[in-house]
């Protein structure tokens, strides 16, 4: 008689759930694994998690202690481990009781369960696709799942909805076939190194001296709404910018951070390093207005230095 894979799914996010869902469906999925995050854009996530699981009378555990958690697993004859959009990587202790059998999902960054840093930097270095894969934990195997098309109007929100939706058909593919799966040797050297990087405050911060306007553009994209678009460096303090946008234009000879135009049609117009930027939605201590709207309450004009 075929084994039957007992599947116990490790997330921090709701954006598991379509995965959740066909696991289901498939009558693959024991339970699900709760695992911590004190970053605030993941608690609201995990409030959501709970609920939905509570709605479809999903059995959800917090994992607090390895040695509960593995006396759990061995209660529930859970066989496979996949963690999905998780905030922190398994303890290899939870691995080990796999025995071989624990995957993680990858997006876009080898051997990292860091889904949040990957698919903001795919948008900010304006990225065409986003490159999954799924790898046996703990080794150097891992397997292509799907390429996500990374479409021109993608924000950080609109991207993670789309990988969650697309990735959940294709991971519990492999999951029913897993005898079937050809496992390659990780190709480390595929992986664009500026993906990893971590999403600090200085990473987040532009000016108009050292930024393009190309940049101000994937900055607010990547940023929305996690991280409040970008932090902009201006002569009225710190501001950030939710979106942005670039316009056709003669060449300017202003200094970077010069205001070009400001009306209610065009909105407010600031040349940059390279070529003028749009600056169509801002917060500030204004609230979160139109570019326009904010230069009437600043009280700049063109020609000024904002």
């Amino acid at each position: 008689m075929q084994q039957v894979n007992r599947v116990v799914l490790f997330t921090s996010s709701c954006l598991a759930m379509p995965t959740i869902n066909l696991l289901l469906q498939a009558e693959l999925l024991v339970s699900v694994v709760f695992v911590d995050d004190e970053a605030q854009h993941i608690q609201h996530e995990q409030q959501q998690l709970r609920a939905q699981c509570e709605t479809l009378n999903i059995n959800l555990t917090r994992w607090n202690n390895n040695d509960q958690l593995v006396a759990q697993l061995d209660q529930w004859h859970a066989s496979i481990a996949v963690s999905c959009f998780t905030a922190r990587a398994l303890d290899d202790e939870i691995i080990k009781f796999f025995h071989g059998q624990a995957y993680g999902l990858c997006c876009g960054i080898a051997k990292s369960h860091q889904w949040t840093n990957s698919l903001y930097w795919h948008i900010r270095t304006q990225q065409n696709e986003l490159p999954t894969t799924l790898q046996r934990l703990n080794s150097n195997e891992n397997t292509a799942l799907q390429s996500v098309v990374i479409h021109p109007f993608d924000t950080y929100q609109s991207l993670s909805l789309r990988v969650a939706s697309a990735l959940a058909p294709a991971l519990v593919n492999v999951m029913a076939k897993l005898n079937m799966i050809t496992w390659q040797s990780l190709n480390e050297k595929q992986v664009l190194p500026n993906t990893a990087k971590p999403i600090t405050r200085e990473a987040i911060t532009l000016s108009f001296k050292t930024h393009s306007a190309n940049d101000f553009v994937a900055a607010a994209k990547a940023g929305n709404p996690l991280y409040g678009g970008f932090i902009l460096i201006t002569q009225l303090g710190e501001i950030n910018v939710l979106q942005a946008s670039t316009i056709e234009q003669n060449e300017f000879f202003e200094p970077a951070g010069t205001i070009l135009t400001i009306n209610k049609s065009a909105g407010l117009i600031v040349q940059t390093k390279q070529g003028a930027v749009v600056l169509d939605i801002i917060s500030s201590q204004f609230g979160c207005i139109s570019g326009y709207r904010f230069a009437s309450l600043a009280n700049v004009s063109a020609g000024m230095q904002l």
